[in-house]
């Protein structure tokens, strides 16, 4: 009997949204698996239905998980992963999407997407362009990855409880950006600064500081021996390749790679 598995970007609200999308049709019925960059994969039943979202591998692990499931289907809409995984008729990309949208499209191809799912892809594709998109998503992060919460979220109420919050994070983004220092990384002299919270909106606040640094890079120190990068860039400076030179990859203008130490 096939066992589905859904295997999402761990860590990240579009990630997690990719997985909801499943999760309200199987429920319980199926395994949801949060994977990170730098882990191996799980170890997955031979009778396995797979789908990875927001997320993939490199393409040898790839073919060794499509060789050994019943399945395998990917949707994701990283630059470096496409370039990876050319040619595979089961792995899926749309650059102008983000996983919980290509999650939505994949399963309910005749269904407009919820609101929930498109404000996610309005700040993971860093547009905010829908209406109230800073305090929407503010309110998001304020919550644990859980399904059950998640899928009783009222957009209107998320816009009311992130006033405050967003008004938190910025503060919070304008003292972290302030501790930056200019360090090498790649023979690019950038901005730097160490911290494992709101990465995205201080790189943002970084690359408006420092327009003439051709990208802004954050830390963080896991405790297994490995620094997370996040890499950012808001000109024509491509963070995705250089994060693919260095193992990760990412976006063009949005990366990450893991540095052991």
């Amino acid at each position: 009997m096939t066992q589905n598995y859904f295997l999402y970007h761990a860590g990240c609200e579009d990630g997690f949204a990719s997985a909801l999308v499943p999760w309200q049709i199987f429920g319980s019925d199926a395994k949801y698996i949060p994977v990170s960059h730098g882990d191996p994969p799980p170890q997955l039943p031979a009778n396995a239905s797979v789908v990875i979202t927001d997320f993939s591998y490199k393409r040898d692990t790839i073919l060794n998980i499509a060789d050994s499931v019943e399945k395998l289907v990917i949707l994701d809409h990283h630059q470096t992963a496409q370039e990876e995984l050319r040619n595979l008729d089961f792995a899926h990309f749309d650059m102008e999407k983000s996983g919980a949208t290509l999650s939505w499209e994949y399963w309910h191809p005749d269904q407009p997407t919820p609101d929930l799912f498109l404000y996610v892809e309005d700040r993971d594709l860093w547009k905010f362009q829908l209406d109230n998109s800073t305090e929407i998503n503010a309110a998001i992060t304020s919550y644990p990855f859980d399904f059950e919460i998640w899928n009783n979220f009222d957009i209107s109420k998320l816009a009311i409880e992130g006033i405050h919050i967003s008004r938190s994070i910025r503060q919070q983004v304008v003292r972290i950006a302030d501790r930056a220092m200019m360090q090498m990384i790649s023979g690019y002299e950038v901005p730097v600064v160490n911290t494992s919270t709101h990465a995205s909106d201080i790189l943002d606040e970084l690359c408006k500081r420092y327009p003439k640094a051709p990208f802004a890079a954050c830390f963080y120190d896991n405790g297994r021996g490995e620094r997370r990068w996040s890499l950012a860039s808001t000109e024509n400076f491509d963070v995705g390749t250089l994060a693919r030179e260095l193992g990760g990859g990412g976006h063009y203008h949005r990366s990450g790679f893991l540095e052991k130490y």
